[in-house]
This record gives C-alpha cells, structure tokens and sequence, in this order.
C-alpha cells in the first residue's frame, strides 16, 4: 500500500511566499509599462512615518512674484503691494492727500466694497474710527435707509419702516440700483431715524435719491425741529442736502410719496476721512456687475473718492480648488468697471481671509484659501492696483482655529466669520499695516530722488 503525501504544509508555504514577494515591491518601484497601471503595493503604510508635505501656502503655482534688491515690493508680506507704484493710480496719491488733509481742511472718502465680513460696519468702523482719530472726521458717512444688520453698527441707530428693498438678489424689474446694491421705495408712509451714537455728531446730512418727472418733497425731523425739503429730481442720482453745517442728534426723513427711489444718505463732517461701507452679504463680486457706470459716475460726482477697497474673497473659494479663472474674470471687470465710473481712482485689493474647514474631524485651513490669496495676488498684480494679504496678516495658516479656540475668541464658530473683538482687531491691523506702508513707499520716494 502507497503512503499518501503530506500536504498540510504547502499552504504556509504558499502564504510565506506571498508575504515575502508584497514585502520586497513594498521597496521597489514598478518598471515603466503596463505594471505602471497597476496600484502602488506597500503592505507597510499603516506602519511607515507619514510623508510630510511642505505647507500649502508654500507651494502655490501662481505666486510667483520674487523680492530682489532691485524690487519696490515690501520684504515684509503683511504690507500692502503696491504694484500701481509710479503710475497715475498708485496708492501714493492717496497717501499725499493723507498728508494734506489737515493743512488743507479737506475731505477725504473711501468707498469700501465687500462681503459678509465686513456686514455690519464693525470692522470697517474700526478703520474708519483710527483713521479719524489721526486725521480728523466726525460721521459714519453713507448708510442706506435700511438696514438688515442695523443693530451691528457701533456709530448710529437706525429704525426704518415702510420701505421696499430691491436689491442685488431681488431686482425683477432691473431697476438702477445703487453702488450699495440696493434701491428703496417707501410704502405707505416710508421713514427712517438715524440717530448718532458718538460724543462728537456729524454736522451734514445729504440724501439721495433717483430720478423723478414732478417735483417731490420729503418731511424732516432735526434735533426736534420739522420742515419740509424739496429734492433734487433731474439726474439718475441726485443730491439733497438736509443739514448743512448743524451737529445731527437725531434726524428723522418721512415721505408718503411712492414713486420716489431712494438710496441712502451720508452723515459726515465738513473735513477729515470718511469711509462709506458698501457691503452685500454672499457677494463674489460678480454681483456688483448689475451697478451701471452711470450710477457710478453720477454719484462719485458728489462724493469723489479718493481710495476704493475692494474685498471679497470668502464666498468665491471653493472646497480644495486651487483655480478661480471665473474669479479673476470677474474682479478684472469690476476694477475695470470702477475705473470707468469713479475716475483714475487709487484700488486697493483686500484678500480673503482665512477659513476653517473640518477635515478629519479637526478644524483647519480651507486648503482653497492660499490658492484664492495667490490668484488675488496675481489680479492685483495684473491689473496695477494695490494688494493687502489680510491672510497672511491675520497670521496665516490656522488663523481661524486660534481665534475661534484660543483662550481669547476672535471669531465666530462657522469658522469663517469675526466678532466684534475680532473686528476690531482686524480695523486695527489693517490702520497700522496701512500706516506702515505708506511709510516704506514715502522713504522709497524720497530715496530714488
């Protein structure tokens, strides 16, 4: 009788084998060709040290922009980038008139453009405040005769009723809406109270509003005294004044007539800086397309400004993308656009901020941001006008992790959003990185003579 053969062993031998063979192409690297189709085999990843890549930030293409002896861009990033420097709407022009103001006893404005992180006016009247404080000013400048957000702001009190808002949202009839995106209507008996909130009141009060064919009358409260003033009607944007040179306690404006348009007023001072907040929450930019170069033109007639800051960013950067062409197209015909309509005006460009995403768990950096700040770079550079890296200021990567779970809270917890300490900070940051850089161009100045 013949012995069986004993096979109990070839399946150990079998799975030996295997192990061996994955553990060697754990080390190897596939031969160019049809293995190359294949998965990469490391049956040792769980237990090899993670691969470190370098920082995001470090490694965006598109910013590609070298510090060299011979360059006029600041070392340090957290100033601003004047890459308009030596042409007719560089940031020098605004900066010289900074230095005038107070000899002269004029007026500087600046138009403020940007999203929800800027609604409210805390962190813009933070700015406006510092710049105030230094080279005079006593108003809060233009606020429209309504407001969703009016109980954020710090300098007036607004109660409104009877006022139907069209808007950059809800505009079906195409209506020319302001630079503010808005347009108001009253409704039965339209009327607004602004009542400053400061020891030291704006003195001039001027409204605005659109088109009329039959002269119109608004009713006015000032400092407990009525009267009744007849508007401007001529132009798509005309100017009324209500107070002339009187400190405004309280105003109240009333009208029962319908067919006026109404845009806002502005609450200022007769000298020093005003800085008019112009935001409109979810806005990319691509909705300040609607505001015609009329509306434009006709309202920076009155207003002439002298620097506009334009700041988006936080509702364009889309989860992981690393490219914003929609975006760049976008802002380069919103600057064109302003050029056209305010004049050979000074723009500042304001990148985003940064923003927290969950990945794993843990908050952290949206790994979109440093992509949108380079291509925000890029459009500035493009363009010659000025770039702030508010990200790179604020501190960079993980800024928003700190400031909503560090000991003192800076921000909200969507992660994207300031409160009002952290707007405050961020007002602060921006007056001083602002001062400094006028600073190092005026000595760049005064060294190149």
């Amino acid at each position: 009788m013949k012995k069986k053969n004993n096979k109990i062993g070839q399946p150990l031998i079998l799975v030996i084998s295997t192990t061996l063979l994955l553990f060697l192409l754990s080390f190897a690297k596939l031969p160019i060709g049809l293995l190359n189709k294949l998965h990469s085999i490391d049956i040792l990843s769980d237990v090899r040290e993670p691969e470190r890549k370098p920082a995001l930030v470090k490694v965006v293409p598109k910013d590609t922009t070298s510090i060299s002896k011979h360059s006029l861009l600041p070392t340090d990033s957290t100033l601003i980038s004047d890459f308009g420097f030596d042409s007719s709407n560089s940031l020098a022009h605004f900066y010289q008139k900074l230095d005038s103001i107070k000899l002269k006893h004029n007026k500087i404005r600046i138009a403020y453009f940007g999203d929800s992180f800027v609604e409210g006016d805390e962190m813009t009247d933070q700015l406006r405040l510092r710049f105030q404080s230094l080279f005079g000013g006593n108003g809060i400048g233009f606020v429209p005769m309504q407001s969703n957000v009016a109980t954020l702001y710090t300098q007036v009190n607004i109660k409104s009723t009877g006022w139907k808002d069209y808007n950059f949202r809800d505009n079906p009839s195409k209506l020319p809406l302001g630079i503010s995106g808005h347009l108001f209507y009253p409704v039965n008996n339209g009327e607004v109270v602004y009542s400053p909130k400061t020891n030291n009141p704006p003195t001039s009060v001027k409204l605005y509003t659109g088109k009329l064919d039959k002269d119109a009358v608004v009713y006015i409260n000032v400092n407990g005294t009525n009267q009744a003033v007849g508007l401007n009607i001529n132009k798509q944007i005309n100017e009324t004044v209500l107070v002339g040179n009187t400190p405004v306690k309280s105003i109240k404006i009333t009208t029962n007539n319908e067919r006026i348009p109404f845009y806002g007023v502005t609450m200022d001072g007769l000298n020093g800086v005003y800085l008019d907040n112009y935001s409109f929450r979810g806005n990319t930019s691509t909705l300040n397309q609607q505001i015609t170069n009329e509306v434009m033109t006709q309202l920076n007639n009155y207003l002439q400004y002298d620097l506009v800051i334009v700041h988006y960013g936080i509702n364009a950067v889309e989860h992981d993308q690393q490219e914003f062409e929609w975006f760049e197209s976008s802002m380069k015909s919103l600057i064109k656009n302003i050029r056209k309509g305010f004049g050979n005006v000074p723009i500042l460009l304001v990148s985003t901020s940064d923003i927290g995403y969950k990945y794993d768990g843990k908050y952290m950096t949206e790994k979109g941001v440093p992509y949108m700040v380079a291509t925000q770079k890029e459009i500035a550079r493009n363009n010659k006008v000025a770039f702030w890296n508010l990200y790179q200021a604020m501190g960079g990567e993980n800024t928003m992790v700190n400031w909503v779970e560090g000991d003192t809270v800076f921000a909200c917890k969507d992660y994207t959003h300031l409160n009002s300490v952290g707007a405050k900070k961020v007002g602060d940051l921006f007056f001083d990185k602002l001062m400094a850089s006028k600073k190092y161009y005026q000595q760049l100045t005064t060294t190149k003579k």
